[in-house]
């Protein structure tokens, strides 16, 4: 059965349960010359003729009734294949997955999901909290929100700022080791992780950031604290055991204490999406308010403190 031939066997079935031509045609949005020819073609297709005219509309012949036994029983298996179809459609089309680093969906995500929500009564927020870079297509993510390269050729979307990251110890870290003068004593301190450690951090524009080369050829140097996922980092510098490179806006949320404030690694931030996505309502919408949110906070995201305390006022 080809999709046209079950296009001939819906319109049959909707004439024979009105009996007239006209009335089913009204209830298709057609008109009656397109519905009576479509019904001629579904009889030279069948090879018998399935209706005969009476003064009151239609009455079905023999292979008409014949016809309609089977018809109905594939209506129905269809009709009830499309209420399923559609309440699986709607549960997957009020979903939006998003994916967002443990420290964004900390600090800067779950502060705006009450505003979030009041988009609609019906969004169900999924989110994955995770520094990897994760690939939409096997994942069925809708939006990811992403610091550095974008890499994936699958995404689309667009820059929309960009972060601060520095290095980052605790109040009794330094108390006890003092804090570096420069990038040259990272040496001689006790580190937490390295900056591999973020995923794919590293990009063109990356690669060639002082403290980033400074704190792996340190870290590379002696004895390091490695911990994963990523966000133990902002634990283990808490518990003062070392100095980390963080994101910056992150750490002073924290109550981390910045060292050597002046050498700072600019990296992108990126808000991605399938096109694909476009098509569920939800998904646009949520989009375009992470989009403004995003923007609004750009001086945020590189560190400034003032930045900060008006995020604390809005959340």
């Amino acid at each position: 059965m080809t999709e046209t031939n079950w296009d001939l066997f819906r319109l049959f079935f909707s004439v024979a349960r009105t009996g007239s031509v006209n009335r089913a045609a009204r209830n298709l949005g057609m008109s009656q010359p397109t519905l009576s020819r479509r019904l001629k073609e579904l009889e030279r297709n069948i090879g018998a003729p399935l209706f005969f005219r009476v003064s009151s509309g239609v009455k079905l012949t023999q292979e008409g009734r014949d016809l309609l036994r089977s018809a109905e029983e594939m209506v129905r298996s269809f009709e009830e294949f499309h209420r399923d179809l559609s309440l699986r459609v709607g549960h997957r089309s009020t979903a939006v997955k998003i994916s967002a680093t443990e420290g964004l969906t900390k600090h800067w995500l779950l502060p705006r999901i009450k505003k979030l929500r009041a988009l609609s009564s019906q969004i169900r927020l999924e989110i994955n909290s995770t520094v990897e870079q994760q690939n939409l297509a096997t994942s069925d993510l809708d939006v990811v929100i992403r610091i550095g390269h974008p890499g994936d050729s699958e995404l689309i979307g667009r820059r929309v700022g960009t972060i601060a990251f520095g290095l980052f110890a605790s109040d009794s870290y330094l108390a006890e080791r003092g804090a570096p003068t420069s990038l040259s004593e990272l040496v001689d301190h006790e580190l937490i992780g390295s900056s591999a450690e973020y995923g794919r951090l590293h990009n063109e524009r990356t690669s060639h950031i002082t403290l980033l080369t400074a704190f792996n050829s340190a870290a590379n140097a002696r004895s390091t604290l490695t911990l994963m996922p990523v966000v133990n980092h902002f634990a283990a510098t808490a518990q003062g055991l070392g100095l980390a490179f963080l994101p910056v806006p992150f750490a002073l949320a924290e109550g981390l204490v910045r060292v050597l404030p002046d050498d700072t690694a600019i990296l992108d931030l990126w808000l991605l999406r399938r096109r694909e996505s476009d098509l569920r309502k939800l998904t646009k919408q949520v989009w375009r308010f992470l989009e403004v949110e995003l923007t609004n906070t750009k001086s945020w995201f590189i560190g400034q403190r003032s930045a900060q305390k008006r995020l604390q006022r809005v959340a």
